[in-house]
């Protein structure tokens, strides 16, 4: 009903025709008897859906549709063979959509396949390093050692004198060192921030259990520090 008043209202011809004859008169033609049904004049050309994306969806009907043509006599063949052209066409923008889809999702997961294949390759090329200042058996430091100068543990692999020895080695033990003494500071910064947590806790709560409790804590890493800075110093 929207379609055919759609199609009436926009076109003048229409318009006064309908005004003259309405919607289901019969007018008789000259010559041989027959009957012209006006009503099929007025089929709409259009469908509801496309008026609604006229003013609606910002675009104009797809398709080759002719919203202002004056209709023959078979007109009621029209509506049919434009609905088929629309049904093709639809079929043709989806068949060519359907690469075009496939291609961007394509595009859009590119960058995580690039990050797998980066860190894949990076772990194949990754080497383990050739000391640990722990015991670790999953990369093979499992042999204890001490730095010559400063007496530092550290952990290698079986084959670590084979690789390191002379200059190598004693470069390789400054490494160890100075990641050592790294470790010592950190750990002692830690154990003086718990114990000054603790006592301000017991103050604030005067909770004497508190109070003993961070009395009777131990700095052992300090201490390590301590002892290390002395041994450097008398070195």
């Amino acid at each position: 009903a929207i379609g055919n008043a759609f199609a009436v209202l926009s076109n003048p011809e229409k318009r006064l025709r309908y005004d003259e004859f309405g919607s289901h008169q019969e007018h008789l033609s000259p010559g041989p008897a027959r009957h012209y049904d006006y009503y099929t004049e007025f089929e709409a050309d259009i469908t509801p859906e496309e008026i609604f994306n006229v003013f609606f969806g910002g675009h104009f009907p797809t398709g080759n549709i002719h919203m202002f043509s004056n209709v023959a006599r078979d007109s009621h063949y029209y509506p049919r063979r434009h609905r088929n052209e629309r049904a093709w066409t639809q079929e043709q923008e989806e068949e060519e959509n359907r690469p075009q889809n496939s291609y961007s999702a394509f595009l859009q997961l590119m960058p995580v396949f690039i990050i797998i294949v980066v860190s894949v390759i990076t772990q194949l090329m990754a080497t383990n390093p050739p000391y640990s200042l722990f015991y670790k058996s999953s990369i093979g430091h499992v042999v204890s050692r001490e730095t010559e100068n400063l007496q530092v543990p550290y952990y290698v692999d079986k084959n670590f004198e084979k690789n390191y020895q002379g200059a190598e080695l004693q470069e390789l033990e400054k490494t160890v060192e100075k990641d050592y003494i790294d470790y010592i500071q950190t750990s002692c910064w830690k154990e003086k921030q718990q114990k000054s947590d603790l006592s301000n806790l017991a103050k604030l709560y005067r909770d004497e259990r508190l109070k003993q409790k961070a009395e009777s804590l131990k700095l052992e890493h300090c201490e390590k520090l301590s002892s290390l800075i002395g041994m450097h110093k008398g070195g």
